[in-house]
Parts: structure tokens; sequence; C-alpha cells
């Protein structure tokens, strides 16, 4: 009976550690709920950080509104293995690139988002194309 019994126990425990290291590695990734994926905006400025490294990569730039205010907005893309296989490279942007991005804003308002889609000043696309783009090879998919 006691014997059982500790077979018993060291099965639970084992089986209840196993569990915690499943479920902390699933919780460590984040979903796009925080973006706002029915409403998407465009903006243009100056990219101020371009970091292509994991998790994720993210590109920062600098927009400057109708009053000459200027806010940095942070926009997140996929990881750069994902983005590796689109056409993304370390030199995809620089500081001081003009871009247009287009993105899903952060529901909570913040100058954030989810990146859909980039052009840059020397006509560069990454990203998912225009919905009614002619050339849709142009563009390097990024979802």
């Amino acid at each position: 009976m006691l014997s059982k019994l500790i077979k018993t126990k060291f099965f639970q425990f084992h089986f209840i550690l196993a569990s915690c290291f499943i479920f902390s590695s699933l919780s460590a990734h984040h979903s796009a709920a925080m973006f706002d994926l029915n409403s998407e905006m465009t903006l243009a400025g100056k990219v101020t950080k371009y970091q292509f490294s994991n998790p994720h990569v993210w590109v920062h730039f600098e927009v400057v509104d109708d009053k000459g205010e200027a806010k940095i907005w942070k926009i997140e893309a996929l990881n750069p293995n994902a983005l590796k296989r689109k056409g993304w490279k370390r030199s995809s942007f620089k500081p001081g690139d003009e871009v247009t991005i287009t993105f899903y804003p952060a529901k909570s308002g913040l100058p954030k988002g989810g990146f859909i889609r980039a052009i840059t000043a020397d006509g560069t696309r990454l990203g998912r194309p225009l919905p009614d783009a002619s050339n849709k090879d142009e563009f390097h998919d990024d979802l």
C-alpha cells in the first residue's frame, strides 16, 4: 500500500512539474490581442531605432503632427527568422530613413502598433501588399 502511494505521489509531482514548464512556455508568447485588427493606421516619419532581434523586430519612428509636435511610434513585427525568409535584413531600416508605415494601432491608444507594411524613401516595400496593389510580388509579406 505504501509503495503504491509513493508511486502515485511521485507521478503527481512530476506531472505538476511538467505542466508548469509547458504552461509557462505557452504564456511567454503573447498574442496580437493588444492591437485593433479591424483598424489600420498609416503614418510617415523618420526611423529612430530598428531592433532586428528576438523575440520580435521593432521599428521606432518619429512622426510630426500638424501642430509640429513629434511623437515616437513603436511598431512590432514578427521574429527575425520569419522576416529574413521574407526578404528583411538587418539593414532594412536605418535611423534617419524616411518611411511610411501601415500598422494595426494599439487598443490602448498608446503610440504603438502591429506591423502591416512599410515603404521606404527609396521605394523598398516590406510587408503585406495594398489590397488593390496590381503588383503584389513587390512586397515581402510579413504575415
